[in-house]
């Protein structure tokens, strides 16, 4: 019986051990939790049950695999407890097998045209079907009945519609989907995803609904087994850093990942899983040693966890080269996990997440390459997590194109900013209503703007002018000598609600030609807008009606790097960690009741899509009021001292943790 909660304060180092059929076949437990041991993992995860059992199972329609002729399940577990490391059962109930669903058709998902899924003789189910409303359940008493585990990870849980080549197959119109919501809503399910469609709207809901009531089922059914079981999505939240062949690695995606899920306050366990493979089609082929390795590091810098993700096990993986790249930040981490325990982010800046269908957010992606590369520490979370406790303490809250807005979240927004708070918003933030419907006018009162009167889109020429007037607050812009700012394709036009409370800066110029040559200057100009910065009770709304983040995170040119520079330190006031450092260094700050702990990451190895040893950084000055003469120390290699009241790292190789004690 698992000790109850032993997933609080717990130092999370996880390997998630993709186990083939195969695997089991010659499995030597002994060895294998040597190895993890050898790691410094704390946990693992081994696949358990659902499309395949991993041991003896007596259910019919949970087929049994051909290969357990090695050590058992069971005694895997055993040996991996005998090392404290916690076991976590890898279920999948997201298919069954073709000769599992020939006896029951009723359990599949099914397209708009009846079809089902069927890859490599696996079918896709249904959340609503009996398969997981109720066998499931049973598939689980069974497991834990059996077997010691000290957690559970669905895999691939909830509503799923794209199968392993990303086709997308829209919403289930199975007979069980199709009843529930004729009942709930007295309409039909819609064939595809569009928002335009006015049903799309209460099918979201309703599918979000369905899936929450059957994890919340699953939930109580575990915990009514053995309350000491950690359950994904209540007790911990894993994600999982990847890539394939037709989406390619992002440098920050291991750092947002973490960031996101472990929140403000780190009161939630993250286990931010980083892939050692290429992809789908190349699961045994790992990434760059470095790209695995900053990942690692970007973990501990966000999250204080650790997560490998690999095929087989560590003992018999064919390709090492990422996974010993990954044991630098395990060991690491085991050697100082005292200074871990108990942290919360010391960041002013919020960066809100929305609902989003696709992989890629590129507007926040944007916004996280400019704070990250600007040294502004910044915490992200989802709008439905956000609470009045966290906006009290940030100076600054960032909602980066939020479409799709309640009235009670743009409330709870106004609220902050009339308390003192400022809002920096962008695009069409609070033009859509929740449901997916367009509103017209902007329901977020703090950025001053109301009525909407035009959206401008598919632009190809357009361009802000910076004036003489806007100099002072876009000095970064005017310092390089720039004149005129590219927003993209996308403007909204909005009514300014009260011009005595708003300053606006720069101005549009509309399309234009672009050749030939000899007639390419502007001919037309406008009053429009490009920034428009609005008092709000005690703080202030900025309203930024274009995509800045898209453009840069697509773009990467300095022109709107230093118009987001601006931005964020001229006209919002936040402030740098490391004013003077390159740009390709993660820096966050994080604290406890002990100490303050600044992390480092020299991210110079990254080139593109390629990632290789990062080039040493020297003399790195660190913006943070501490009294010289502190008890700090770094614990990688580096040495900190003082110059002229700042404090001056010597070298950053790959990662850097500098600790400073809290005074008595």
């Amino acid at each position: 019986m698992g000790k109850e909660n032993w997933w609080v304060n717990y130092p999370w180092r996880m390997i998630q051990t993709n186990l083939r059929e195969i695997d089991m076949d010659q499995m030597d437990a002994v060895e294998f939790a040597e190895s993890l041991k050898d790691y410094n993992a704390t946990v693992v995860t081994l696949n358990a049950a659902g499309i395949l059992a991993s041991y003896d199972t007596k259910l019919p329609y949970h087929p049994k695999s051909e290969y357990l002729t090695g050590d058992s399940l069971k005694q895997m577990i055993e040996e991996c407890h005998k090392r404290d490391i916690k076991v976590i059962a890898r279920c999948d109930f997201s298919k069954i097998q073709e000769k599992v669903f020939k006896e029951h058709p009723d359990w599949a998902y099914r397209t708009a045209e009846g079809n089902v899924v069927n890859y490599n003789g696996f079918v896709q189910t249904c959340v609503n079907s009996e398969y997981q409303q109720k066998y499931v359940f049973e598939i689980l008493k069974e497991l834990f009945a059996e077997h010691d585990f000290d957690g559970l990870f669905c895999n691939m849980s909830g509503a799923v519609v794209v199968d392993y080549d990303f086709n997308v197959y829209g919403p289930c119109h199975c007979e069980n989907c199709k009843k529930l919501f004729a009942e709930q809503f007295g309409a039909e399910i819609p064939e595809a995803d569009d928002r335009r469609n006015p049903v799309y709207g209460k099918y979201m809901g309703f599918k979000n609904q369905c899936m929450g009531k059957q994890k919340k089922m699953m939930y109580e059914v575990v915990k009514s087994i053995n309350p000491g079981i950690a359950v994904n999505g209540f007790d911990y939240s894993r994600v999982e850093s990847n890539q394939d062949m037709d989406r390619p690695s992002w440098i920050y995606q291991t750092s947002t990942n973490a960031r996101k899920t472990v929140g403000p306050n780190h009161d939630k366990v993250c286990d931010s899983a980083v892939t050692d493979f290429l992809g789908f089609q190349y699961r045994h082929t790992a990434i760059s040693p470095a790209l695995l390795e900053l990942r690692q590091w970007q973990n501990l810098a966000n999250s204080g966890s650790t997560s490998l993700f690999v095929m087989g096990d560590l003992e018999h993986h064919r390709d090492r080269s990422s996974i010993r790249a990954s044991k630098k930040a395990f060991d690491f981490y085991a050697e100082h996990e005292d200074i871990y325990e108990g942290l919360k982010s010391d960041a002013e800046v919020l960066l809100i997440h929305k609902m989003l269908l696709a992989r890629v957010d590129a507007e926040v992606s944007g916004f996280i390459r400019a704070l990250s590369e600007c040294h502004i520490p910044f915490d992200e979370m989802k709008l439905q997590d956000v609470t009045p406790e966290i906006l009290e303490k940030k100076k600054l809250v960032i909602l980066a194109d939020t479409r799709f807005i309640s009235d009670e979240a743009a409330a709870l927004l106004d609220d902050y900013v009339e308390k003192g708070g400022i809002l920096l918003a962008t695009g069409e933030s609070g033009c859509n209503a929740a449901n997916f419907r367009p509103r017209t006018e902007n329901v977020i009162k703090a950025l001053g703007v109301g009525k909407i009167l035009e959206k401008r889109m598919n632009l190809k020429s357009s361009l802000y002018e910076i004036a003489d007037v806007d100099e002072k607050m876009l000095s970064y812009c005017t310092d390089m000598g720039m004149g005129y700012i590219v927003p993209g394709k996308e403007i909204v036009v909005s009514e300014i609600l009260d011009t005595s409370k708003t300053t606006t800066y720069m101005k549009l110029i509309p399309e234009q030609l672009y050749g030939p040559p000899e007639v390419c200057y502007p001919k037309e100009f406008s009053e429009i807008p490009g920034v428009l910065k609005s008092a709000y009770g005690e703080g202030f709304g900025i309203y930024v009606p274009w995509l800045v983040g898209t453009f840069y995170y697509e773009q990467g040119q300095e022109n709107t790097f230093s118009f987001m520079k601006d931005l964020l330190f001229n006209l919002c006031g936040v402030q740098s960690i490391s004013k003077n450092t390159t740009p390709m260094c993660e820096i966050t700050v994080h604290k406890n009741e002990k100490h303050t702990l600044i992390q480092l990451i020299n991210t110079t190895g990254c080139f593109a899509n390629s990632y290789f040893k990062p080039v040493p950084l020297y003399h790195i000055e660190l913006d943070w009021n501490v009294r010289e003469g502190s008890n700090i120390k770094a614990l990688n290699g580096g040495t900190v001292t003082w110059e002229q009241g700042k404090m001056i790292l010597d070298c950053l190789n790959v990662y850097e943790a500098i600790v400073i004690e809290n005074e008595v």
